[in-house]
């Protein structure tokens, strides 16, 4: 396997776990597990499954000029999120035709005078054409922040029926904060010593879903966390 590939917050653990890694989008990731994929898939559907999405692409997005720039760059419209909602969306080229499919989060505020805050996690393997195309582009909006935050947040999704059960048992306290029960809603959580935003989406199709994104000052993400264990 080439050395030369990313490795997430969680590489130690699908080793020590019997993950078979492989190379994905540039990232050293668990493609299957000793058990295999099917029994992984009846235990996602029947019970739940814990995915290591950190992977993905992940840029946030702020400053005066982060709606302009949205409804430009974006196929959705990003002016219909209210904080704390997210929603699906594509990166088109100038002809019309997808770069990406993505998914945009407005970050709640507690400011709400402050200007918005927007996360959109694209795919791994489109994650450098994504950035040079919103490069280019960024140049029509001078008031624009644009960060590319992949190495620092780490991002893991929990799927499956029992996912919000298990997730209340690991936030104990704090699961009363959990997002409320439509998709594409999110809410920022408390998880030990981190704060972990916590939006319900994901792609397996089950009705309950999250997907969870925590940045460490060591850019360890949720590697630390109680799901990370």
């Amino acid at each position: 396997m080439a050395k030369d590939l990313n490795r997430t917050a969680l590489n130690a653990w699908h080793k020590e776990h019997g993950g078979q890694m492989v190379g994905f989008g540039g990232w050293e990731m668990p493609v299957v597990y000793a058990s295999g994929i099917i029994e992984e898939h009846l235990r996602t559907r029947k019970f739940g499954g814990l995915f290591d999405i950190s992977h993905m692409g992940r840029f946030l997005i702020k400053g005066k000029d982060a709606i302009p720039f949205l409804q430009y760059v974006l196929t959705n419209n990003a002016l219909a999120l209210d904080p704390g909602m997210a929603q699906y969306t594509l990166i088109p080229n100038e002809k019309g035709g997808a770069i990406d499919d993505a998914y945009l989060y407005r970050l709640s505020e507690d400011d709400p005078t402050a200007p918005s805050e927007y996360l959109l996690v694209v795919n791994a393997a489109n994650k450098e054409k994504d950035w040079d195309w919103f490069m280019e582009q960024r140049k029509r909006f001078p008031d624009l922040v644009l960060e590319d935050k992949t190495e620092a947040i780490g991002m893991i999704a929990l799927q499956g029926p029992r996912s919000k059960e298990a997730l209340e048992k690991v936030l104990g306290n704090n699961a009363s904060k959990l997002p409320d029960p439509w998709r594409n809603r999110l809410r920022v959580c408390r998880m030990d010593e981190a704060w972990i935003t916590v939006p319900r989406t994901g792609y397996t199709g089950e009705p309950l879903c999250f997907e969870l994104s925590s940045e460490g000052e060591d850019g360890s993400g949720l590697g630390a966390s109680p799901l990370g264990r």
